[in-house]
């Protein structure tokens, strides 16, 4: 056999094995030394997988820790924003405890959620200088920027550069990655992916992502998702599990809904593997918007369901993912 022949088998091996270790790699760090694609480097474990805080403010912060432990998740995503966990304006105060009582319940928290949309934004370097100090790495940011469809949407695209570009000297001081939601409602910017992808292409990814949305970016594209999600990877640094239906309602239009994971058109199998083979290796975390689980604010909130059904419908999703996952 030739040196070209064996050459050429000696690489398609090597591609063939890029999925299996790439599901296990570590997180690249979110200073600028380090660029997003050394996210490939190996670790010694698979993708951990959080609950997003939201779904559980039926309930206080030490019993929703509890809820998270027994449903089997890795991690919370704990919502500083208002009506959350942790109120942004006593971040510095809360924020500490919540994380606290999550790691001695054995869970991690490395990730977020935030109305962080530019520098100016309230409570902003209060919430990254305390989120830094406790060792998290990545942050949501929202609330989410829209279009005014009576003027020029890339006049309003090009508008948003500067002023994202407002974090990237916080992201860099605290060592932080900022990742926008790509959600997929009327009027959002983001959903398709493309245009919020425009907007931070040229900023360091190590610094300013996205939080890759599984279900929004399926109601947006379908199947034509994987275009997207091929020119934008590099910026995909967080990414939300959600699955969807497109569903015709009695007048006749189509509208989108939330299901449980591997009811609805998400190709879970196929976007995970493509994510390995370029080495994703941030934040999963689950939403659940199916199940009337959505939400309203702590304190005004009050499950309509026995706890052990609540239980199993996460557990369920959990579980779906985690398969899929493997």
């Amino acid at each position: 056999m030739s040196a070209d022949a064996l050459s050429r088998r000696a690489m398609v091996k090597m591609l063939a094995a890029v999925p299996a270790l790439a599901m296990t790699a570590r997180p690249a760090a979110a200073g600028p030394e380090c660029a997003a694609l050394d996210q490939a480097a190996p670790s010694a474990g698979p993708l951990k997988v959080g609950m997003v805080s939201r779904h559980l403010q039926w309930t206080p912060l030490e019993d929703a820790i509890t809820v998270a432990r027994e449903a089997g998740f890795d991690e919370i995503e704990w919502n500083v924003r208002k009506g959350g966990h942790v109120a942004p304006e006593r971040v510095e105060q809360e924020l500490p405890k919540a994380v606290e009582l999550t790691r001695k319940a054995g869970l991690g928290v490395t990730m977020i959620t935030t109305t962080i949309q530019d520098a100016k934004s309230p409570y902003a370097e209060a919430i990254l200088r305390t989120a830094s100090g406790l060792g998290i790495k990545y942050y949501r940011g929202g609330e989410y920027f829209r279009y005014d469809f009576k003027g020029d949407v890339v006049a309003q695209l090009d508008a948003l550069k500067p002023r994202i570009a407002t974090l990237v000297e916080f992201n860099r001081r605290y060592g932080m990655t900022w990742a926008y939601h790509t959600h997929s409602a009327p009027g959002m910017i983001g959903g398709g992916v493309w245009d919020i992808w425009s907007v931070i292409k040229d900023l360091d990814p190590a610094l300013i992502g996205l939080n890759y949305d599984t279900g929004h970016t399926f109601a947006r594209g379908g199947v034509g998702w994987n275009e997207a999600a091929h020119a934008a990877h590099r910026h995909i640094r967080c990414i939300a599990i959600k699955d969807v239906v497109w569903h015709k309602r009695p007048d006749g239009r189509w509208a989108t809904e939330f299901v449980p994971l591997g009811e609805g058109m998400v190709d879970f199998k196929t976007e995970f593997a493509y994510l390995a083979s370029v080495g994703f290796a941030g934040p999963v975390n689950i939403h659940y918007e199916h199940h009337g689980l959505l939400g309203t604010d702590l304190g005004t909130w009050k499950l309509k369901m026995p706890r052990s059904e609540f239980l199993g419908i996460v557990k369920k999703d959990l579980d779906a993912l985690r398969g899929f996952m493997a």
